[in-house]
C-alpha cells in the first residue's frame, strides 16, 4: 500500500489563513488604534471671552506721553548796562561798563528762557526808568524763536535785525542777551544766534 505524503505548500497556506484570522481583532498593522480626542466643549474654548480681563483691557501705548510744562509765576532777571561803572555793580564788559541784574514783577510762564528774552526784547526804552541803567537793545528789532540747553550752555535763536550804536554798544548788546539767557537757563555759557548766525558775526558785519 502506498502512503500519501502531505504537501508542505497546503500546510503553509492553512497557517497563513489562521494568522490572518487572528489579526482581524487588532488594529491595522497589528497596532492598537488610538482613540480620538473628545471634542472641545463650547465652555472650554481657549480664546478670551468678551468679559475676560484680557479682552476688556485696552492695549497700552508704547509711546511716552508728551510732557506739558505747568505754568510758573516768578520774577524774571534781566540785565542792563551801567555805563562806565568798570565792573563795580556787576560783570565788567566792553568799554569799562558793567552788566547789572534787575528783576521784573511776578510773571507767569512755562519757559523761563523764552519769557526772560521776550521781556528784554519787548523793552523799547533806552533807559530803565530812573535807575541810570542803559538798554543797548532798544534800537534793535528782534524776536525770540527757540532755545536749547546742552550741558552747561544755552543756545538762543532770534530773528530780526540788530541795531548797534557803535563799538562800545556791541559788547553791551551781547552781554545783555547772554547774561539774561544764562540766568534763566541756569547755565554758565550762552550762545546767541540771529537768523542762524552768531550774534558777534552779525554785529561785526555792520
Amino acid at each position: 500500500m502506498r502512503i500519501q505524503r502531505t504537501s508542505p505548500a497546503p500546510l503553509a497556506l492553512v497557517l497563513a489563513v489562521l494568522m490572518l484570522a487572528a489579526g482581524c481583532s487588532q488594529g491595522p498593522g497589528g497596532e492598537t488604534a488610538e482613540s480620538p480626542a473628545p471634542p472641545t466643549s463650547a465652555g472650554a474654548e481657549t480664546s478670551a471671552s468678551p468679559t475676560s480681563p484680557a479682552a476688556s483691557t485696552p492695549a497700552q501705548s508704547t509711546e511716552p506721553a508728551a510732557s506739558v510744562a505747568e505754568p510758573t509765576t516768578a520774577a524774571l532777571t534781566l540785565f542792563y548796562v551801567a555805563v562806565g561803572d568798570e565792573g563795580k555793580a556787576g560783570p565788567e564788559i566792553g568799554c569799562g561798563d558793567s552788566l547789572v541784574a534787575t528783576e521784573t514783577g511776578p510773571e507767569e510762564f512755562t519757559n523761563q528762557i523764552e519769557a526772560s528774552i521776550d521781556a528784554l526784547l519787548d523793552d523799547e526804552e533806552e533807559m530803565l526808568g530812573e535807575s541810570g541803567l542803559r538798554n543797548a537793545l532798544a534800537g534793535s528789532d528782534l524776536d525770540y524763536v527757540s532755545s536749547a540747553v546742552d550741558g552747561d550752555a544755552v543756545t538762543v535763536e532770534l530773528s530780526g535785525t540788530v541795531s548797534s550804536g557803535g563799538t562800545c554798544d556791541d559788547p553791551r548788546i551781547i552781554g545783555q542777551l547772554q547774561y539774561t539767557a544764562m540766568t534763566a537757563a541756569g547755565t554758565g555759557e550762552a550762545r546767541i544766534l540771529v537768523g542762524g548766525k552768531e550774534l558777534e558775526e552779525v554785529l561785526s558785519a555792520k
